[in-house]
């Protein structure tokens, strides 16, 4: 798999979001391709993958906002797959016609560079790309934050006047990886700043984001506080993983970690809700989860994956069971990451 991504990344360091794909890092994808490298990296000691990272790492600061300072520190939300890596304006809806400034986006880009630090033992990068670190960090604190500590998604684009406006859904799965990006800011440059939002985030997120009734994470949070309860479909699941994964011990976790369980079928494999078609992406936070709160690795579930959803002539990763579904260059991340049970800021 971890080959599968160093045959997608160019010379420049762009990894496709599919293969052979014009879109780059819609939605973070690259990023977390680029975790999922820095895990194998850790586990083989294999150059190879220590520098696809850091390639990935050069062409993220490449495409970092540095100069207009409305948008300093801050990534459009997709780029062209090839030069000179244009952003490609998408769409999330009705009346949208673009979006840029996504909270996760520039969290991960710093949790990039402390994963880098802490495999090397060097911060050759984290000292290089000090000002891109701190500026993706200080965007979203002052403009994405909302007055409860947590961070609202993104920026979009109105179809009507050309106008930004912070569109203040607070996706649950966002909290976390902004934990990350901010932890990992505190960690390399001893800000404290950073270091308040990220045990706000730590302390606040599983209680003030967990839907009792629904006895799992809801997707997120509204603008209002109240919890969005649309918890079908896979953004219903993803939660329950990742939230456990990078957040660790407590009782909600725990709870979502039960949810997935339950959900898990004789083959191995998650079926969530009615019609799911069998995600590989539920199978790895599933394991993630597990190997962060001290469970057994579910290996009849990566099991089945391998077999089912893993593609040995190429070393993609199926999205779903469908043979015709997409090889996701972030699948390919997480289901490293998972099959290696890679830590997140507990690294040696």
């Amino acid at each position: 798999m971890a080959d599968y991504l160093l045959n997608q990344q160019n010379t420049d360091g762009a990894i496709p979001d599919v293969p052979g794909g014009e879109i780059v890092n819609e939605d973070s994808s690259m990023e977390y391709a680029l975790m999922g490298l820095a895990a194998a990296y850790r586990q083989s000691g294999d150059a190879r993958y220590l520098e696809g990272l850091e390639r990935g790492i050069h062409w993220l600061a490449a495409r970092e906002e540095m100069t207009d300072p409305a948008w300093r520190g801050s990534w459009r939300y997709a780029y062209a797959s090839t030069p000179p890596y244009a952003p490609v304006p998408i769409s999330p809806g009705r009346g949208i016609t673009d979006v840029r400034g996504v909270d996760a986006t520039s969290a991960l880009f710093v949790y990039l560079l402390y994963l880098h630090k802490t495999l090397t033992g060097t911060d050759t990068l984290a000292a290089l790309y000090e000002s891109n670190a701190r500026a993706a960090l200080d965007f979203i604190l002052t403009y994405n934050r909302s007055a409860d500590g947590f961070f609202c998604s993104s920026w979009q684009q109105s179809a009507s006047d050309g106008q930004w406006r912070l569109w203040a859904f607070r996706y649950t799965a966002d909290q976390a990886d902004v934990y990350l990006g901010m932890q990992s800011g505190f960690l390399l440059y001893a800000d404290t700043r950073y270091a308040q939002s990220a045990n706000l985030l730590k302390t606040q997120v599983p209680s003030s984001f967990y839907h009792i009734r629904k006895n799992r994470y809801a997707l997120g949070m509204d603008e209002y506080g109240t919890l969005d309860r649309s918890l079908e479909g896979f953004n219903g699941i993803f939660p329950q993983g990742y939230v456990p994964w990078v957040f660790g011990a407590h009782s909600n976790n725990t709870l979502a970690y039960e949810w997935l369980k339950s959900n898990v079928r004789r083959n191995g494999s998650l079926n969530c809700y009615t019609g799911d078609p069998r995600f590989s992406l539920s199978v790895d936070v599933y394991a993630l989860a597990a190997s962060a709160l001290g469970q057994p690795r579910p290996v009849a579930s990566l099991d089945w994956l391998i077999k089912t959803t893993f593609d040995p002539a190429d070393g993609g990763v199926r999205d779903t069971i469908r043979l015709a579904s997409e090889k996701f260059s972030n699948v390919a991340g997480f289901t490293i990451m998972a099959l290696l049970q890679f830590p997140t800021l507990l690294l040696p």
